[in-house]
């Protein structure tokens, strides 16, 4: 995605298949498909301008997602939110709640593979998490979403004495 000449997220430059909607599902994040699982994981982010269009857009930042995933696995996922001072987040459960939408929305899932969806997130960072969200749907449209799931919480702090 390019923005003014220059990429939004280095590494992934013409490989990112599309800019898409945010998906109103409580806090708002800019949802990006991307190609493939080794793009997603070598994209660098341009926090800067993450930041300007996230506060363009009036969202809280940018959850990339593929597809293209191993094992059970709907989504793999990684999330940015410098303009909140979260250069990359481990696990947002939030997120892949809106993603769980968009994806039966714009049917990549259908009604028999809907419970649960399965995400993983965090693996960039080495903190990895597996984010589970079940969709209650009622006449083809979306009555109730849940989300949970593990995560890593690695942190490294030092206190001087």
């Amino acid at each position: 995605y390019r923005q003014n000449g220059r990429h939004l997220l280095n590494g992934a430059n013409k490989l990112v298949q599309h800019f898409s909607e945010s998906d109103d599902q409580g806090l708002k994040d800019s949802l990006v498909p991307i190609k493939n699982l080794e793009i997603l994981h070598n994209i660098t982010p341009d926090f800067d301008l993450i930041s300007q269009l996230s506060k363009k857009y009036q969202v809280i930042g940018f959850h990339l997602f593929t597809l293209d995933t191993k094992n059970e696995m709907i989504a793999a996922c990684r999330n940015f939110a410098p303009l909140y001072d979260i250069p990359e987040e481990s696990a947002t459960g939030t997120s892949c709640g809106a993603l769980a939408c968009y994806l039966y929305k714009h049917k990549f899932i259908s009604d028999q593979a809907i419970h649960p969806l399965v995400f993983s997130q965090g693996h960039s960072m080495n903190q990895p998490s597996t984010i589970i969200s079940r969709l209650s749907i009622k006449q083809g449209k979306i009555e109730q979403i849940e989300v949970g799931g593990t995560a890593s919480n690695i942190q490294q702090r030092f206190v001087i004495i």
